[in-house]
């Protein structure tokens, strides 16, 4: 038997004129030949691009799309904070038609310092919790992976903004370095709150609460190093002084709560809820992730998964109620950047025999496809006699200089394949998908915290 096992292994093995025997048969081939040329002198991305594809998808005209054009295009710069940015040029369109104003930007740097706080003592709560866990077990080892990373996703956005409110740019912006830079930031975080993680294991447990204060106080001061304490506090009125589009002159005097909830159009009592495509699961069922969170007590991050065709329908309802679409996808996959153009067939990769057959639900499990960027929708197309839209205007956060001024085009196929997420109100579902996040007695799917459903964007 030991033999037979030998000999099995043996023939696995790479064998040199096997190898040599391979590469005279790919040689012969003329395909292979001019692949091969061409790839050793050109970057793959741009030989293989599909100029004829590329100007056939590049329409720009689009029949569902809200009624406000925001400016400016954002940029968050070298830094992860694209859901705050989505999620803030989202609530930015209620305060442009609230104001009347021309241009405007909420501070991202604002939540971005509190998040980056709360995230800390999120994670060391979690190490408190977990200390009777191996520290080798995949749960200790996935929360020491990452503790104050820079991404997030949607009910993280709510948490801070339901603690802490909204203010204008104007009044906190993007000045520190570590705002638009933040790699070193976090890894200088990282490895504090890695030796905390001991720290907090090792000590008996009559100690662990003014361990944890005194390291909530040393984390706020290398916090403060970088990033100064917002000058407002969340419930602390501020005076702003903004300049309508009709040239007009005028203030207010609101606190960060308040001025989310009258001029950001937000319900404290009634969250956004987030809808999921992930086809390893049923549709109609919400599904949980378990351990993923930014403030103690806020709320947990549970989708409710549904059918592509479902979310395509949501995006239009939403627009159509002048409303734009906070969403989530696989972000730089088959996105073409110079144009601004998200497609799935933009690359000829069969020009040099590269075929992919993997469908969305294997792409998942087996680590090949995941949630990674968040943008918003802000238009899409549906031709006559349709339900189902061809295309999608997208607004990024990456600058002016990326995309069309800073906007792209997404197909359909591109939405249904590398799309995961969208946001909408409870009042924009049916009555029957809106009674899973009503009804008590709705028991999710419960994922753990390392599957990629609790991917950050």
């Amino acid at each position: 038997m030991l033999r037979q096992t030998l000999i099995k292994r043996s023939i696995m093995s790479l064998d040199i004129n096997t190898l040599s025997q391979w590469d005279t048969k790919n040689k012969l081939d003329p395909v292979y030949k001019l692949a091969s040329t061409v790839l050793k002198n050109y970057n793959a991305d741009d030989i293989l691009l599909n100029k004829t594809r590329l100007q056939q998808q590049d329409k720009r005209i689009f029949n569902k799309r809200i009624s406000i054009d925001p400016s400016p295009i954002t940029n968050q710069r070298s830094s992860g904070r694209c859901w705050l940015f989505a999620g803030t040029n989202e609530l930015r369109c209620s305060i442009i038609k609230e104001l009347n104003l021309k241009d405007f930007e909420l501070s991202q740097s604002y939540l971005f310092f509190y998040d980056k706080l709360e995230k800390a003592n999120y994670f060391l709560d979690q190490i408190i919790q977990t200390r009777n866990e191996p520290v080798d077990s995949r749960l200790i080892q996935y929360l020491l992976t990452s503790p104050t990373q820079d991404g997030g996703q949607y009910s993280m956005f709510w948490n801070i903004v339901k603690k802490y409110g909204l203010i204008p740019k104007d009044l906190y912006n993007d000045a520190p370095f570590s705002t638009t830079a933040s790699r070193k930031w976090n890894a200088l975080l990282t490895t504090k709150l890695r030796e905390m993680a001991q720290q907090l294991r090792d000590a008996p447990e009559s100690k662990i609460d003014q361990l944890r204060l005194d390291m909530q106080q040393e984390i706020f001061k290398l916090m403060s190093l970088f990033m100064d304490l917002p000058p407002i506090q969340p419930n602390e009125s501020f005076h702003w002084e903004y300049q309508d589009k009709d040239k007009n002159i005028k203030s207010i005097e609101i606190t960060p709560l308040e001025f989310a909830s009258k001029f950001g159009k937000l319900n404290w009592e009634q969250p956004p809820v987030s809808l999921i495509n992930d086809p390893r699961h049923e549709y109609g069922k919400l599904i949980k992730i378990d351990r993923l969170g930014n403030v103690i007590g806020g709320d947990d991050v549970v989708y409710l998964n549904v059918d592509n065709e479902t979310l395509s329908k949501l995006v239009i309802k939403r627009l159509e109620s002048d409303k734009p679409v906070f969403f989530g996808s696989h972000t730089p996959k088959y996105m073409e950047k110079k144009n601004g153009i998200m497609d799935v067939q933009l690359w000829n990769y069969d020009a040099i025999g590269y075929k992919l057959n993997q469908d969305k639900a294997n792409r998942i499990k087996y680590n090949e496809s995941l949630m990674t960027h968040a943008m918003l929708i802000t238009g899409a197309h549906v031709e006559d006699g349709k339900t189902i839209p061809t295309r999608y205007c997208v607004e990024n956060s990456w600058g002016k200089d990326s995309g069309k001024d800073g906007l792209y085009l997404m197909t359909q196929e591109y939405f249904e394949e590398y799309c995961y997420q969208i946001v909408v109100d409870l009042e924009d579902l049916p009555t029957d998908l809106a009674s899973k996040f009503t009804s008590k007695t709705e028991e999710p799917i419960v994922l753990p915290i390392w599957d990629p459903m609790g991917a950050l964007a």
